[in-house]
């Protein structure tokens, strides 16, 4: 009896030379067994196949909607949008931080490695002399969490959906009803909080903050691969801290400010941990 005839959604050589293939029904080259594959549409046999070629494509978004989502509390939401705020740090994940190897006999430049992608095919190193040419070339390739130059984010912060409250939700006088409230617009012990609370309503941790109760929206302008401690007093700035102190004082002052901040959210700094530095502008939807 002859095998079912799978229809084959990708299929060739990698470059190494390794054969691979996928089919509609979510086969794919790893299989223990052996099958057979079509590119013809009519010719597969396969019921899965038939019924996932049956359902309607999805709808392709655009590509100045896509975008990944990324936390702020709202300190810095208020700084984002008093656009003091133009850039963000987050760890580097542990497979991408840059490492000595230990092979005695390795060539000079592969001394140093970090997972640019990590991908069980198409993954990829980056490799340099010293540490730092390993990070800038992490910097040139490496994949982020967050994406790259030019891509979107969408924030997620602390909010509250008052459909159905009986609560109203005007940001100024003039401004019309919302359905949602944030509350970097209502700090904990202002009036509009305190009126909250009257009611018996809580706000949401941003972690379950959906797509459509988002109001801010990024885009990405610059990404590095850097140690924490090497930023700059402009990029202290950046991050969203100020001080009024005179200037003599004022670089100790923003690097106190910056390593309670880091700090603040659990991190590690006498670690001295590697980072992605996200640099980013605000853009309407």
């Amino acid at each position: 009896m002859p095998r079912k005839l799978h229809y084959l959604t990708s299929s060739g050589q990698d470059i190494s030379g390794e054969y691979y293939a996928s089919s509609a029904c979510g086969f794919t080259g790893d299989e223990d067994f052996e099958w057979d594959g079509t590119h013809k549409k009519e010719n597969a046999t396969c019921k899965r196949c038939i019924a996932a070629l049956a359902k309607p494509p999805e709808p392709r978004v655009p590509f100045s909607e896509r975008a990944r989502p990324i936390l702020f509390s709202g300190p810095m939401v208020r700084a984002i949008l008093d656009g003091k705020k133009t850039v963000t740090r987050r760890l580097l994940p542990t497979w991408q931080i840059p490492k000595k190897r230990s092979e005695p006999d390795c060539e000079p430049r592969f001394n140093w490695i970090a997972i640019a992608q990590k991908h069980p095919r198409w993954g990829f190193a980056a490799f340099g002399e010293t540490e730092q040419t390993c990070a800038d070339e992490l910097t040139m390739y490496g994949e982020t969490p967050y994406g790259r130059r030019w891509e979107r984010l969408w924030v997620r912060e602390t909010w509250m959906d008052l459909r159905g409250t009986g609560v109203e939700h005007r940001p100024t006088p003039d401004s019309p009803l919302q359905r949602y409230a944030y509350g970097a617009d209502s700090p904990p012990g202002s009036a509009s909080d305190e009126a909250r609370k009257d009611f018996g309503l809580k706000w949401r941790p941003s972690i379950h903050m959906p797509r459509e109760a988002c109001r801010i929206r990024l885009e990405i302008t610059d990404v590095r691969a850097e140690r924490l401690h090497d930023i700059t007093v402009e990029q202290i700035i950046a991050e969203g801290l100020s001080t009024n102190l005179r200037e003599y004082d004022a670089e100790c002052d923003l690097r106190r400010q910056w390593r309670e901040l880091w700090e603040s959210t659990g991190g590690d700094w006498e670690s001295n941990p590697w980072v992605w530095a996200i640099s980013f502008k605000r853009v309407t939807p």
